[in-house]
């Protein structure tokens, strides 16, 4: 070893050795497309990788003040994952037990019949009757805010970039390439293999969806099959879509990251990317209709809009993950 002269003494000093550089960490691989996957376990969603695409968002379609076009091409530019199942109470549980994240109360739920503010009513205990509370059902009862907080927490739990999916992303991934106004195809009576949806189990069941329109309030015919549930199920429980995603249609609406605006402005995406607006956001748009939903509103290209705080015993969320 190279030793340093020192003028004022008889004997030299060896030098500091170097310290050894810190091993590089490995990269990840890179996460091929169709790869299922878990970024930690029980406590964590699966996921799966969707390849960028082009789709038509939208139809000519809708109700009154609620329109679902125009109809514009979007190209998903990069890929990314996305929840297999919507989260789950068991995951939401272990958000909350993590973080002391107080759960939202004063959850809308179905009572005799009517729709009503139950102050007590929480995601564990939302009114539902069968299955509440249970480890398998999706989570509900969890506004906007309590979704971003949950994938705030699974982003610094994995170290990877959760987040709600965006508008058009969740709408190129629940048609998985096919056209129609279901994956499976036009018709909601053929649904029932394949979703949780208002059919003859939730007719019988008692429930009763209402909406309104200029005339009034209208009671909305049920789907002409059973799917086995007359109230929220486990998720998973249903067939696929084409991209390996479970319950994209019925079981419980979704959140996702856009801020709601119809039609469609001029100024809307279509790069896959989220329609954001500066300042405060009234309504964020939610998709996919719940196992109450009026038939038409469990098409693809139908758009919910409702305030970040709401809560109601038939919202959830999937979630979405960036991929390097």
């Amino acid at each position: 070893m190279k030793r340093l002269a020192l003028a004022a003494l008889a004997f030299a000093v060896p030098a500091t050795p170097a310290l050894a550089e810190p091993p590089k960490p490995i990269p990840a691989k890179p996460i091929s497309v169709g790869t299922r996957f878990n970024d930690c376990g029980k406590d964590c969603p699966d996921m799966i990788a969707l390849a960028p695409g082009t789709f038509t968002m939208g139809a000519d379609a809708g109700e009154e003040g609620r329109p679902e076009g125009p109809v514009h091409q979007v190209t998903i530019q990069r890929p990314f994952a996305l929840g297999v199942y919507e989260v789950t109470n068991a995951q939401y549980s272990r958000f909350i037990a993590e973080t002391g994240h107080v759960p939202s109360k004063g959850c809308r739920s179905l009572v005799g019949g009517k729709v009503e503010v139950v102050p007590a009513a929480d995601y564990l205990h939302p009114g539902t009757g069968a299955g509440e509370g249970a480890a398998d059902v999706p989570v509900v009862c969890v506004s906007w805010r309590d979704a971003k907080a949950y994938t705030t927490w699974l982003s610094k739990k994995t170290g990877q970039a959760y987040r709600l999916p965006t508008e058009s992303e969740w709408e190129y991934a629940a048609r998985a390439g096919k056209p129609g106004e279901y994956y499976w195809g036009n018709s909601i009576d053929d649904a029932c293999t394949h979703a949780n949806i208002y059919d003859q189990d939730g007719a019988k069941g008692g429930a009763v969806p209402v909406f309104s329109t200029a005339e009034g309030a209208v009671t909305v015919p049920h789907a002409q099959c059973s799917d086995g549930h007359a109230e929220v199920a486990p998720v998973g429980r249903y067939k696929p879509n084409p991209f390996g995603l479970y319950d994209m249609t019925g079981n419980v609406w979704e959140w996702t990251q856009d801020c709601y605006f119809a039609p469609y402005p001029a100024a809307v995406p279509t790069d896959g990317t989220a329609y954001e607006v500066s300042g405060e956001c009234p309504r964020r748009a939610v998709r996919g209709g719940s196992w109450m939903s009026a038939p038409f509103r469990n098409r693809t290209s139908w758009r919910g809009r409702d305030p970040e705080d709401l809560v109601t015993w038939i919202f959830g969320f999937r979630v979405a993950r960036d991929l390097k």
